[in-house]
């Protein structure tokens, strides 16, 4: 949450026609509109159309859609072998897609992600590459990564759609390109339509997908706002400085060598958000493709081993929130969304972290001169909430407390996480979630 107050690849149809760009084709998608199960790859058409853009809206067998495509990671990608097949298991050969990762919306003419984090992966053999991209609120800050380079940050501002130079001048042969939402949701959304290859590239099938799956939900202190700036700095007040990359999500998925997504939304808590009139709470946009609007998310298409909420500072560090809540309704509303976690992530793996970013100095005390006592009401509560899970029945819920963060911790903007607090906490729940899963 901001300190004002201190402080999938989503499965498209997709093909290579002889202009060297990839285009949209039949549905791909559910109502959910979600990812396919980690290696899924699209089938190209066999008959080449006139370009238009990525992405699809979802139909009613939208969850059927996305997981009956053959692929040779995927249990429906074999058959058993008939009398003439000597007994041989087949599969058909990976096909050319774009590859999508996070929660992407797959709509009629774009491809659609608001949440950081979200990546789009080509690979093609060619020398250059470029993409039709747009924000669909205000603007968005990607990263363009070339063969696993170090990336070069690119701004995507106005709704009017622009090429966008991915690569150029590359030495002839395969490359992969990454496209990286470094910045919030509520930024602005990422749309994406046709890919190119100009100079007779063509597009490849995706690289292979990382086989642990890890999810982080939280809000903007867990997912870089202001990591890349310093607090008080003029820089601040823009978006540039926000950077997903440098956050915890990466930082953790790193660690775990584990494929991310990061439903994270700024400012959200799970009885107040930083605007206590907000009434979207995490509850109502978890469930979602992007925070603020439907389609909801298909669950079915992408399911983590672990799920790790860092969720609560809206709730009890908010000095607009003025009596706070007490203990037990924080825990309560907190069991509340565990419950809608555990449902929609039936085998996971659920962290409950506490904040290092939540003391018990801030606030002060509240209009009736009592101490807010946010960290411990956060630790205790967050500890009841689980208590009450596990009693239920629930034995894969677990407390993590990160260790508290020092003033100089706070130092990017607006009282913020730095990134050298980031890499302390990656270091802290990695082995957590290491002894949990076995990995």
């Amino acid at each position: 949450m901001r300190r004002s107050f201190a402080t999938a690849a989503g499965l498209l149809w997709l093909l290579a026609c002889s202009s060297a760009s990839v285009q949209s084709g039949p549905d791909a998608g559910g109502p959910d509109a979600g990812s396919p199960p980690a290696g899924d790859a699209a089938p190209v058409p066999t008959a080449p159309t006139d370009a238009s853009p990525v992405g699809r809206d979802s139909g009613a067998d939208g969850a059927a859609d996305a997981t009956a495509d053959a692929s040779p990671n995927t249990g429906d990608a074999a058959s058993d072998a008939g009398p003439g097949d000597a007994g041989v298991d087949s599969a058909p050969p990976p096909v050319p897609a774009v590859q999508y990762v996070g929660r992407w919306e797959l709509g009629a003419t774009e491809a659609t992600a608001a949440y950081p984090a979200s990546r789009a992966i080509v690979k093609f053999r060619g020398t250059a590459a470029e993409v039709t991209a747009r924000d669909g609120v205000n603007e968005t800050w990607i990263d363009v990564s070339v063969d696993a380079n170090a990336p070069t940050a690119v701004r995507i501002q106005g709704t009017a759609p622009r090429t966008v130079v991915l690569a150029e001048n590359l030495a002839a042969g395969e490359h992969t390109i990454e496209i990286y939402k470094r910045t919030e949701a509520f930024t602005g959304t990422l749309k994406l339509s046709s890919f190119a290859f100009p100079n007779g590239g063509v597009l490849l099938p995706p690289p292979p997908r990382k086989t642990r799956h890890i999810e982080i939900v939280g809000n903007s202190t867990l997912s870089g706002y202001g990591v890349d700036g310093v607090r008080g700095d003029a820089v601040c007040s823009t978006s540039a400085v926000h950077n997903a990359r440098r956050s915890l999500i990466q930082l953790l998925a790193t660690n775990l060598d584990a494929e991310d997504y990061a439903p994270t939304a700024s400012g959200t808590g799970v009885l107040y958000n930083e605007n206590p009139l907000d009434t979207n709470l995490i509850h109502v946009t978890y469930p979602r493709t992007a925070p603020r609007q439907a389609p909801l998310w298909n669950f079915t298409s992408w399911q983590p081993d672990v799920v790790v909420i860092m969720i609560g500072g809206t709730d009890l560090s908010n000095p607009q929130v003025d009596p706070p809540p007490s203990q037990a309704a924080f825990a309560a509303a907190y069991e509340q969304f565990l419950v809608t976690v555990r449902a929609k992530n039936p085998s996971a793996h659920i962290v409950a972290a506490t904040s290092p970013t939540t003391s018990n100095s801030y606030p002060g005390v509240d209009t009736g001169g009592q101490p807010y006592m946010a960290r411990t009401k956060m630790i205790g509560g967050i500890a009841d909430a689980v208590a009450a899970r596990v009693a239920a029945g629930d034995t894969k819920v677990k407390t993590f407390t990160f260790s508290p963060a020092s003033d100089a911790d706070l130092g990017a903007c607006q009282y913020h996480p730095t990134f050298a607090l980031y890499q302390r906490m990656a270091g802290e729940i990695a082995p957590f979630i290491r002894l949990q899963t076995g990995w």
